[in-house]
C-alpha cells in the first residue's frame, strides 16, 4: 500500500484527490502519444491513423517511436477497467503496487530495511511525479524490480538467507527462465536493458553451466537484434532518428569520447543547477544516480581491500548502470533522458539497502527531501479545471463529428500539429496550439507532432487534418495548398482536406 500512501500524499500537499488528476493539462507529448495509441488499440484493435514526428511513420502497423510493447500493460488495464484521462494513474500506481508487493514477498526485507524503502518511495518526488502521470515508467520499473528480486534470489547468499531461501536447483531454474524472460521481454522495448544478460550469464558462470554460458551471448545479440528490426519495420521515426549509428559511424571512436567527456560535463552543471538554483528538477536524477554507484564502488572497494566477498548484484549494477547512461547519453538530450534513469535510481536504492546498510535508504530520502524544497513544485501535477474540462468535453464532441475514423490505416486518419510557429502579424514572435488539444481527436487517431520548417515544404504534408493556433503564419501554407478550416475558435483552427 506504499505507493498508493505516496499517491495520495503527493497530492494532498496541493490539497487535491488522486482524482482530481487531469492530464489533458499535463504538456508533456508523450502522454499524448501513448494515450491514444492505447485508446486506439482498445477501439480497432489497431489505431487508424499513423503516430509519429514530422508526419514520420511505422513501414507496418501504425504505431509510434516504441512500438507496441510498453503499451501491453496498459492495454491490458484497459480492457479490464476501462480507459479514460485517469485510466493511466491508476494503472501506474497498480504497477507500483505490484512491484513494492514484489520487493517484499520475494526479498523479505527485515522491518527497519522495510522502513526506510518505504520513507524512500514516499519522499521521492521524481518517482510519485512519474507515477501520477500518463508515461509507462511505473510498467518499466515493476518489470526491473522483478529482474533485480530474481537476480538477488540467484546471486546473493545474504539475501537467500534473510528471506529464507533455499538452493534447490528446480526453484534456481525456475527463477532463472522467469529472469532471462522479462529480460528479453524488457531489451526488446528499451534495447539499453540488454546488458542484464550479465544476471543470468553470471548465474551461468557460477554453476559451471557451459551450455548457458555460451548460449546466452547468443540470446541477447538475438533479442537487441529482434529490438531493431522490429524498430525498423514497426515503429515511425522520432524527430532526429535516436537510432542513427551513420552519425557515430562518422564521429569516430574520438569523436564519440568526446561528446561523452561533453555530455559528463553537461551532467555535472545539471546537478549544480539542481542544488544552486531553485526550480531545477533535471539534475537531482543525475545526482541520485551518481550517489548510488559511488555507494556501490566504495562498498565494493572496501570489502576488497578487507577480502571480504562483493555482492555480485553490485558488479553487474556498476556495469549495467554505467553502459545504460552512455547509451541514454548517445540517445536522448540529458533533460529527456533523465526519466529514463528513473528505474534505475528506484531499484539500486532497494539493493544498497538490503545488500548494504539502511542508512544509504535515510541519505537518499533525505535527499529527495531536500530536492522537494528546492524545486519548488517544478514539473507540478496538473488538476483539472472546470471550465477547462467544459472546453475538453466540448472540443472531443465537436471533432467526433468532424474527424471521420475510417476502416483502412492511413494518413486520412492522422491529426498533425506544429510544435511552434511564428505570429503572422510578428514573425519575430512565436506561438503554438497547445498539445493537449490533441486529446480531443477521436479514439483511432493518428497523431503527429512536427516542427515549424516542416511546414516550409507543402510536399511534406500528407496528414488529413492540422491544428494550427489562428494568429500563426502556418495556417496560410495549408490554405494556399486548398486545405479548409473546419473548426475555429480563440486557441486552436483545424484544417482538413
Amino acid at each position: 500500500m506504499v505507493p498508493l500512501l505516496s499517491a495520495i500524499l503527493f497530492c494532498f500537499r496541493d490539497g487535491k484527490l488522486i482524482s482530481d488528476i487531469y492530464i489533458p493539462l499535463g504538456g508533456w507529448s508523450d502522454e499524448i502519444t501513448y494515450y491514444k495509441q492505447i485508446e486506439g488499440i482498445l477501439a480497432y484493435g489497431m489505431p487508424r491513423g499513423y503516430f509519429g514526428y514530422n508526419q514520420s511513420r511505422a513501414l507496418y502497423g501504425s504505431l509510434g517511436v516504441w512500438g507496441l510493447l510498453p503499451l501491453i500493460p496498459y492495454v491490458i488495464f484497459g480492457f479490464f477497467f476501462g480507459w479514460n484521462y485517469c485510466s493511466p494513474v491508476y494503472a501506474n500506481i497498480l504497477f507500483s503496487m505490484l512491484a513494492f508487493l514484489v520487493i517484499y514477498i520475494f526479498l523479505r526485507p527485515d522491518k527497519k530495511s522495510l522502513g526506510v524503502i518505504s520513507i524512500f518511495w514516499i519522499t521521492n518526488q521524481f518517482l510519485n511525479r512519474y507515477v501520477l502521470s500518463g508515461v509507462v515508467e511505473s510498467s518499466v520499473i515493476l518489470q526491473l524490480v522483478v529482474i533485480t528480486s530474481c537476480a538477488e534470489y540467484l546471486l546473493s547468499d545474504k539475501v537467500r538467507t534473510l528471506a529464507g531461501r533455499s538452493f534447490t536447483p528446480r526453484k534456481d531454474s525456475a527463477v532463472l527462465v522467469l529472469c532471462t524472460f522479462l529480460i528479453c521481454l524488457l531489451t526488446l522495448a528499451r534495447p539499453y536493458y540488454g546488458v542484464l544478460f550479465l544476471i543470468p550469464l553470471w548465474k551461468a558462470v557460477k554453476d559451471k553451466n557451459r551450455k548457458l554460458i555460451f548460449s546466452l551471448p547468443f540470446l541477447a545479440v538475438a533479442i537487441i537484434g529482434l529490438f531493431f528490426i522490429n524498430n525498423h519495420y514497426f515503429c515511425s521515426v522520432y524527430f532526429n532518428n535516436i537510432f542513427a549509428f551513420d552519425k557515430m559511424r562518422s564521429a569516430g571512436l574520438s569523436g564519440m569520447l568526446l561528446s561523452l567527456f561533453d555530455s559528463i560535463i553537461e551532467i555535472l552543471r545539471l546537478i549544480w543547477y539542481a542544488l544552486r538554483y531553485k526550480g531545477s528538477g533535471v539534475g537531482w536524477y543525475y545526482l541520485l544516480l551518481g550517489l548510488e554507484l559511488f555507494g556501490m564502488t566504495v562498498i565494493c572497494i572496501l570489502r576488497k581491500i578487507r577480502k571480504q566477498a562483493v555482492p555480485p548484484i553490485y558488479i553487474i549494477t556498476l556495469i549495467g548502470n554505467s553502459l545504460i547512461l552512455i547509451s541514454i547519453i548517445e540517445m536522448y538530450q540529458l533533460g529527456v533522458g533523465a526519466r529514463h534513469i528513473l528505474a534505475l535510481l528506484t531499484v539500486n536504492a532497494v539493493v544498497l539497502i538490503l545488500e548494504s546498510h539502511f542508512f544509504w535508504g535515510i541519505l537518499f530520502a533525505a535527499i529527495c527531501l531536500f530536492s522537494i524544497w528546492q524545486t519548488q513544485g517544478a514539473d507540478g501535477l496538473p488538476y483539472a479545471e472546470e471550465s477547462y474540462s467544459s472546453y475538453m468535453d466540448s472540443l472531443e464532441e465537436t471533432f467526433s463529428k468532424i474527424i471521420q475514423i475510417s476502416d483502412d490505416i492511413s494518413y486520412e486518419n492522422v491529426v498533425a500539429m506544429p510544435t511552434a510557429d511564428s505570429k503572422a502579424a510578428s514573425p519575430d514572435e512565436n506561438v503554438s496550439t497547445y498539445y493537449g488539444l490533441l486529446f480531443a481527436v477521436p479514439a483511432g487517431a493518428g497523431v503527429s507532432l512536427d516542427y515549424q520548417d516542416f511546414y516550409d515544404d507543402p510536399d511534406n504534408i500528407k496528414a488529413k487534418y492540422i491544428l494550427v493556433h489562428p494568429e500563426g503564419s502556418i495556417r496560410f501554407t495549408l490554405e494556399n495548398m486548398g486545405m479548409t478550416c473546419v473548426y475555429e475558435d480563440s486557441t486552436t483552427m483545424l484544417y482538413s482536406r
